[in-house]
């Protein structure tokens, strides 16, 4: 008797499902996992600066997104975009040049068309809804020139804010009358309405001269029954496109409803086959960029609706990438994410985040799956059960993912010359994202998805390729925990970094610690005048003043009073307020805690700013350290590590007390929780986690 076939003896009569994946059968190449920011962008940046914090760990590093969908909302030179350049950098922050940006449009200005508006209710026709027409323009009827020229503007202008496309669709649904903003266009031109194929070329040739022009994806339709998708494709020069893009609104055969193809994904898989077969290759990815289900409430039920729909489309479908809807939303409801209850499209009641179950079920995916892996074969032979395999580029790990829609079962793994090293497990109505202990055998509850990840060391018999030159994201707040030291002057040899303005008198190095004169007099007699202390280089790379929650002073007053200090940010910005009127004691040395909290412009982005500000109309103060805190810690979702092959989880740990005392033994991965934090039945606090190759702290 083997193993497995022992452990499913003493399980009782549990029901097995086997899932076979074979690593040598490869099929295509992922380009990512990820969600849209369109709309409600101004309700993040409005977030305090510590909430935002919060909602960027959920969104980026909690789900590892590789891929964020942004609208291309430059219809008028005014509008601003710095909410999205906000969002935007904070997932670059976080996640680098591992997130890569799909931008689509969802009309064109509104002086390019015959209703002089972006939305769709204020034309009277179809023919006021699409681009106007031309007698003169190159590429056909309609004012195609002009329209590509507007689409090379507005990347220029993104570029300036900071965000420069990787991909880009040059229309949103062309086939979907809507009341919001939409431009028409059929597959090719008709004489009322643009044509895609001329507006492709047009586009393509106008961004052809920019330095680094993005990919086009298209044709982005609204759905995929009907052949819908196809009679623009095969209307379109192909050679204009570097990859194809769709939606999910329908499914043909009378499978209209989102709601309904939901929770019955089955529905798209021959839809999805037809064009994974005739389109689907590496060269030119397939990519979903948009699908919810349209309902107005959370449903529990739509967790592994999403994680099916994906199934079907990695396996059937051929795609190379998914996208979500909805990353945030402005309501409670929000697919991923809602920001927060709200009553009308800009009155938000209450700041808070919605963690909804769809969020775990792309997270089974984008946490445990890097660009340039590739699906591998792979089969589940048990009752509603559905599974897709995929395999790093080097093949040192294998993530599957299984989602069981019937009852509870027993997953038997089978991953020729893999083993399993991680596992996590979101259940309908029940725990999310929980790890739970790897192996060949585990238990599935009814309706839930299971992530395992498996890794060798033996990768000689398979066809391999090398790693992305973007190398799989690792938290930076984990560099340095939850505290960074700026500068500690026991350690140091002289006052570098500092320099004063005005008259003040020049900060001085004393032993182990610095002397900042400040003005000794009033501002209505002498001004505010400033010492600057510019951060070290090495720590301004990790961005504490942006990251962390708070600056911690030891200091006390030069002379026999107290000194009330303000205290800012500088350095190419300055914060909204300082922190006035801190406490440095005199006669004794004190910890002055300064929150960050104003380290942020009007939009709520943070300023960047490297150099810190003192003034005060007092003598001057001496500081000894100066530590931020707070760096990584947050109730937000943290991202473990998405390498596998490289981390310890699997491996025989010990957890300590900060006084050094044994208090557990055991794997590593037993020990912490996904989010990083201790799962053990300890007091709550600060532990330490070693194995033989690393030691980290955990918090309780």
């Amino acid at each position: 008797m083997t193993a497995a076939t022992a452990a499913l003896a003493s399980a009782s009569l549990v029901t097995a499902a086997n899932i076979t994946v074979d690593p040598a059968t490869t099929a295509q190449k992922v380009v990512g996992f990820g969600a849209g920011a369109a709309y409600y962008q101004s309700w993040i940046t409005a977030m305090s600066s510590s909430m935002q914090k919060d909602f960027y760990d959920t969104a980026f590093t909690g789900l590892n997104l590789s891929l964020l969908r942004i609208g291309n909302w430059k219809q008028e030179d005014t509008t601003s975009i710095a909410a999205d350049a906000a969002i935007v950098k904070a997932g670059k922050e976080r996640l680098g040049n591992h997130l890569k940006i799909e931008m689509s449009s969802w009309s064109a200005p509104g002086n390019l068309k015959p209703s002089g508006s972006v939305n769709g209710n204020d034309g009277h026709s179809k023919a006021d809804k699409t681009l106007k027409t031309s007698s003169n323009d190159p590429y056909g009827k309609f004012v195609y020139s002009q329209f590509a020229g507007w689409w090379k503007k507005s990347l220029q202008a993104y570029a300036t804010a900071g965000i420069t496309p990787d991909y880009i669709s040059l229309q949103n649904e062309p086939d979907m009358e809507a009341t919001y903003e939409e431009t028409l266009f059929e597959p090719t031109e008709t004489s009322e309405i643009a044509g895609y194929k001329q507006a492709l070329q047009a586009v393509r040739d106008s961004i052809s001269t920019l330095a680094n022009p993005p990919k086009i994806l298209g044709p982005e339709p609204l759905g995929i029954g009907y052949n819908n998708f196809e009679k623009y494709a095969k209307a379109l020069d192909d050679k204009n496109l570097d990859g194809y893009a769709y939606h999910l609104y329908h499914a043909g055969d009378g499978n209209d409803n989102s709601g309904t193809n939901y929770l019955n994904p089955e529905n798209f898989r021959k839809a999805m086959t037809a064009i994974g077969k005739s389109y689907g290759s590496d060269s030119k990815p397939i990519i979903m960029t948009e699908f919810c289900t349209m309902e107005s409430a959370v449903r529990e039920q739509d967790m592994l609706g999403l994680a099916h729909i994906m199934q079907v489309g990695f396996t059937s479908g051929k795609l190379n990438a998914y996208i979500a809807w909805e990353l945030f939303w402005g309501e409670e409801n929000g697919q991923l994410i809602g920001v927060c209850p709200g009553e009308g499209w800009s009155s938000c009641k209450e700041a808070k985040l919605y963690i909804n179950p769809e969020y775990h079920a792309m997270r089974h995916y984008s946490k445990f799956v890097n660009p340039g892996w590739r699906v591998v074969s792979s089969t589940a032979d048990g009752s509603n059960v559905y599974a897709v395999a995929f395999r790093s580029a080097d093949c040192d790990s294998i993530s599957v993912v299984a989602i069981n829609k019937g009852s509870s079962q027993n997953l038997v793994f089978s991953v020729n010359g893999y083993n399993p090293v991680y596992a996590v497990q979101s259940t309908e109505s029940g725990e999310k994202s929980k790890t739970v202990t790897a192996g060949t055998i585990i238990d599935a509850p009814g309706k839930s998805i299971t992530t395992v990840v498996f890794t060798t060391s033996n990768t000689a018999a398979l066809q391999c390729e090398d790693s992305p030159i973007d190398e799989p994201y690792v938290d930076p707040n984990k560099n340095f925990g939850d505290s960074l030291v700026i500068v500690d002057y026991s350690k140091e040899s002289s006052a570098a970094g500092w320099k004063s303005d005005e008259t003040l008198g020049a900060v001085t190095f004393e032993g182990e610690f610095v002397k900042v004169p400040l003005a000794g007099c009033a501002q209505d007699e002498c001004g505010y005048q400033h010492a600057l202390f510019t951060l070290p280089d090495e720590v301004a790379v990790k961005d504490p003043l942006s990251v962390c929650k708070e600056l911690v002073f030891t200091m006390q007053s030069i002379d026999a009073e107290d000194a009330s200090v303000n205290i800012g940010g500088a350095g190419g910005s300055t914060w909204t307020s300082y922190q006035y009127g801190n406490t440095a004691p005199a006669g004794s040395w004190a910890e002055v805690s300064v929150p960050l909290d104003n380290e942020v412009d009007s939009t709520g982005a943070p300023f960047g700013s490297t150099q810190l500000s003192f003034n005060s109309d007092n003598a001057g103060i001496y500081i000894a350290k100066i530590v931020a805190t707070g760096c990584g810690g947050s109730d937000a979702i943290k991202g473990i590590r998405t390498n596998f092959a490289a981390n310890d989880l699997h491996k025989e740990a010990k957890v300590f007390d900060l006084n050094g005392n044994l208090l557990w033994t055991g794997i590593k991965g037993e020990a912490l929780n996904a989010d990083g934090t201790l799962r053990l039945d300890l007091k709550k606090g600060m532990y330490i986690v070693k194995t033989k190759s690393s030691t980290v702290k955990a918090a309780k």
